[in-house]
């Protein structure tokens, strides 16, 4: 068998499957949502990856108790956050890691007890970026409390117009400065949405990836190229939906496996083309040959 042969009967062998109604894996009491991976307790959650007791959460991963956020990360007890990492007890905070019991902010990190500021570091207690004693933080803090949230949003707005907006946000991490939205990590080339990653390229959405080139939304995984919504991968290439694998290629919905290739809806499986196990040696032989007939056309 050819590549080209292989790849038709790749695409009959998907037909004979029903799709899924929802791409959920390993989570438990999140049915109303999609594309979840040990995720417990979701509703309304989507690109999800170990996340739990959240309400309308989105791109988020190893976040906790929290309620309309996008692209939440390590977080817990959050309200309407998105771009956050590493972020607790807080509200309506944007782009920014590391903070705890705040609210109203925007691009701050290691700081808490911060109220409608932008652009601080290593801070607490401060009201619209002016600092103040504990205890003035907070009865002002009260005060603000009772207004409306739009209120407190629109004084931000008019502290925003006195700061430049950077092109990209690129926080704690080395070599990474052509993408955006990347934090704790290294040498990462055109990646976007990224979090603690390393010499990586072209991804998006993704988490603990190293040495992998375009993926997107995948967790744990290593030596990968072209997979999408999987975790914990190794040496694979185009999967989709999988999880638990390692030396395999263009599989679909495979969990806990090693050695497929061109596989779908398998569980606890091994030296498998096309869902038909073979030994060990033929398995080798087989998709060597394959290969080298793909390699051919560029010859």
């Amino acid at each position: 068998m050819n590549f080209q042969e292989f790849l038709e009967e790749y695409k009959k062998l998907q037909l004979r499957y029903p799709a899924r109604p929802a791409n959920i894996l390993q989570s438990e009491n999140s049915d109303a949502g999609n594309y979840l991976y040990r995720c417990k307790d979701i509703f309304f959650g989507f690109d999800l990856v170990e996340c739990e007791d959240s309400v309308y959460l989105a791109d988020s991963f190893k976040s906790k108790s929290c309620v309309d956020g996008d692209y939440v990360i390590t977080s817990e007890n959050c309200y309407d956050c998105f771009d956050i990492v590493s972020v607790s007890n807080s509200a309506f905070i944007w782009g920014s890691d590391r903070i705890y019991d705040s609210m109203f902010c925007w691009d701050c990190y290691d700081s808490h007890d911060l109220f409608g500021c932008m652009h601080l570091k290593h801070k607490e207690f401060c009201i619209f970026n002016k600092q103040h004693s504990q205890e003035e933080y907070k009865i002002k803090k009260a005060e603000l409390m009772k207004k409306v949230p739009e209120e407190n949003i629109e004084e931000m707005k008019k502290l925003a117009m006195k700061f430049p907006v950077t092109t990209t946000r690129v926080f704690n991490s080395v070599n990474s400065d052509y993408g955006n939205h990347v934090t704790n990590s290294k040498n990462m080339y055109m990646c976007f949405d990224c979090n603690a990653g390393e010499n990586c390229g072209y991804m998006y959405d993704t988490h603990y990836c190293k040495n992998c080139y375009d993926l997107t939304q995948c967790a744990h995984s290593e030596f990968c190229y072209e997979c999408s919504d999987s975790a914990r991968l190794n040496n694979c290439c185009y999967m989709e939906f999988c999880s638990d694998i390692y030396d395999s290629a263009f599989c679909y919905n495979c969990t806990k496996s090693n050695h497929l290739f061109g596989c779908v809806d398998l569980e606890n499986q091994e030296y498998c083309i096309l869902n038909k196990k073979y030994p060990k040696e033929e398995y080798e032989k087989t998709v060597k040959e394959m290969i080298e007939s793909y390699r051919e056309q560029f010859k």
